[in-house]
């Protein structure tokens, strides 16, 4: 029997439903000479959540670079959408939906926020309101005219994210979001992700918090010295185990991990050491991948 044109929409909208909004597939990078990842490959699905998971140096960090563009990959390609934007620059990447929230907050200091915010929103979308992210963090509509230099860590950083919300992304890569907040911003950050994520928007999030990232993530990426060790669900993750072998933490004793000095590992690119484990006993990754 022949589908009728119902059928044929109903699987037209199944394939792009499916479609991944990243996609991997044998990706070799590094810097220079030293290679970082071999060989990774793993997919995130639309409105999903993925925990980017692995040792200090493990290459955590390359991954997003290589996914934004910034480095460019030896082997492999890099998919948005089934696109392949492997030899995209960076900005045609952002224009497909993609969009990066690097370490380090990556605000402008000298500017006030409310022109931070104008800076945030892309060319294609220019005219657009900033009300998006005065919505997701209420305390930035309450300092628009402040030089965004001046704010505490937590609000700048929460100024950073505000791209995530002006930009329309299919997929946010979110790159250590709460390194060197307090626990109470920590908690107001994780709450706006998972606010970001109920929208549709896909994440990728390397973090420092483990036991938060996993309790976030539907899908989580294990990498090990630059390749994918575990790519699976959480709930298929014993987290004590995984602390133990692959991070370095034996979170049922407490014990922390050994710092680079004790023969902690470190990539190619300058890792500074293995993760440590926090007094409250929630793993934490001290430096980037």
């Amino acid at each position: 029997m022949m589908a009728g044109p119902a059928d044929g929409i109903s699987d037209g909208l199944s394939d792009v439903a499916s479609t991944p909004v990243l996609e991997l597939r044998g990706v070799t990078a590094g810097y220079g000479r030293a290679t970082v990842l071999r060989d990774v490959s793993f997919s995130v699905a639309p409105g999903s959540v993925t925990a980017l998971l692995g040792p200090n140096g493990s290459g955590k960090t390359t991954t997003l670079r290589t996914v934004s563009g910034i480095v460019k990959p030896s082997a492999g390609s890099v998919l948005l959408g089934g696109a392949d934007v492997t030899r995209k620059a960076p900005h045609r990447r952002a224009e497909k939906g993609l969009c990066l929230i690097p370490e380090g907050r990556g605000i402008f200091r000298s500017l006030t926020v409310r022109d931070n915010l104008r800076m945030q929103v892309p060319p294609w979308r220019r005219g657009a309101a900033v009300d998006a992210a005065i919505t997701a963090f209420p305390v930035l509509g309450q300092r628009l005219d402040q030089v965004a230099g001046s704010l505490s860590g937590g609000q700048q950083q929460m100024l950073a994210l505000g791209r995530a919300y002006l930009a329309d992304p299919t997929v946010v890569l979110l790159d250590e979001v709460s390194m060197g907040l307090a626990p109470r911003v920590v908690d107001e950050i994780f709450g706006s992700l998972r606010a970001l994520a109920a929208t549709g928007v896909a994440l990728v999030v390397v973090e420092q918090y483990v036991t938060r990232a996993l309790e976030l993530a539907d899908q989580v990426v294990l990498l090990d010295r630059g390749t994918v060790g575990f790519c699976g669900s959480p709930a298929t993750l014993d987290e004590a185990e995984l602390m133990k072998s692959y991070l370095g933490v034996d979170v049922a004793s407490g014990g922390a991990a050994p710092s680079a000095d004790a023969g902690g590992d470190a990539d190619a690119a300058g890792g500074r050491g293995a993760p440590k484990a926090t007094r409250s006993g929630t793993a934490r990754l001290r430096s980037r991948g």
